[in-house]
């Protein structure tokens, strides 16, 4: 594992390449790195506080950076789009069909965007068309088993996984309940989403689509410092060893059955949700940022890692979690 000391507020790797978003003084990077991590230069340098890398095509990078998604091309950075609110930020984004989708969070009401070329931007819908009690939206993705375009929905809201088989135009609940997601991972079988609720205390769901079914896994952070294990991000290489970027507390973890999660990376235990915890594959490479570091692990030797350390997270029956989130589902009903 290498630690490369860049205060690495997300990462993408595409066309053979490695782009970082990092944090210097009042301004925010964009730097490229080839496949080998050797650093290939700076693509532009833009003011603000809050960014993520959405979309690469090309010589054309996404970026949201604050409350503006920024087109950057031959390195000038264009504004392409603003968002509804001061405060609110684009965090996630999705590629169907040569159409790119992404996603406003923060105070209602937050959109969904598509465009063709990443400069023109239409509406497609906001969270509030989906279910007036809910925040904001958490996470997109296209699911090409399906041809389906996922979002995850919170906070404090029945309707938390919404779906769209008409590429945007119309959409409906999949998933009405008290658990929580951020990220999702659509593979051919089965959807796996990431819990961040605040009731349960850390968790995935698993959306079985021939059968309409849900089941859900919880568990806990052994360390009993930690009260809520926060997915941010999920990826899973070859559908046998899965690796996540939790939020609270700020960690890497790895596990091969999404219930056992073994310790890859421990940054903090800070109480608060870090949406800068953000995970890129390479075909050799595991990379992950956290808001400070740039985190570099070769994915040959995952399992080693896994096979000489003791669990962080470890299932459990969340008895009491279930009762209070049948109280919350009785509560919203009733509302």
């Amino acid at each position: 594992m290498r630690i490369m000391p860049l205060h690495s507020l997300s990462v993408m790797a595409a066309n053979e390449r490695v782009y970082v978003l990092v944090r210097e003084g009042k301004a925010l990077a964009l730097k490229v790195f080839d496949k080998n991590l050797v650093d290939a230069g700076e693509i532009t340098r833009i003011e603000g506080g809050k960014g993520f890398i959405l979309n690469v095509r090309g010589d054309k990078v996404l970026v949201g950076v604050d409350n503006k998604l920024l087109l950057i091309e031959g390195g000038k950075a264009e504004t392409v789009l603003t968002a509804g609110k001061l405060n609110n930020f684009f965090w996630h984004a999705t590629e169907a069909k040569g159409q790119v989708f992404v996603h406003e969070y923060g105070e209602p009401p937050t959109s969904i965007f598509v465009s063709k070329n990443l400069k023109d931007w239409e509406k497609v819908v906001s969270n509030l068309d989906i279910d007036k009690s809910s925040r904001h939206f958490h996470y997109i993705v296209y699911d090409p088993y399906r041809e389906w375009i996922l979002a995850t929905l919170g906070d404090g809201c029945l309707t938390r996984v919404a779906v769209s088989e008409d590429l945007g135009s119309t959409w409906r609940p999949l998933y009405k309940g008290p658990w929580q997601f951020v990220p999702i991972i659509p593979l051919k079988d089965i959807i796996v989403f990431g819990m961040d609720s605040g009731i349960a205390r850390g968790g995935v769901g698993i959306y079985h689509p021939n059968s309409n079914r849900w089941k859900f896994h919880f568990f806990k952070w052994r360390d009993k410092k930690v009260s809520l294990a926060q997915m941010c991000d999920l990826k899973t290489l070859d559908e046998k060893i899965w690796i996540s970027a939790f939020a609270q507390p700020q960690a890497v973890a790895s596990s091969t059955d999404l219930n056992t999660w073994y310790p890859i990376y421990l940054e903090s235990y800070e109480p608060y949700f870090n949406p800068y915890m953000t995970i890129a594959l390479t075909r050799e490479l595991i990379l992950c940022s956290t808001g400070r570091n740039l985190v570099v692990l070769n994915k040959g030797d995952l399992r080693e890692r896994m096979q000489s350390s003791d669990p962080v997270a470890t299932p459990y029956g969340a008895v009491k979690e279930k009762l209070i989130g049948l109280g919350f589902v009785i509560k919203r009903l009733g509302d």
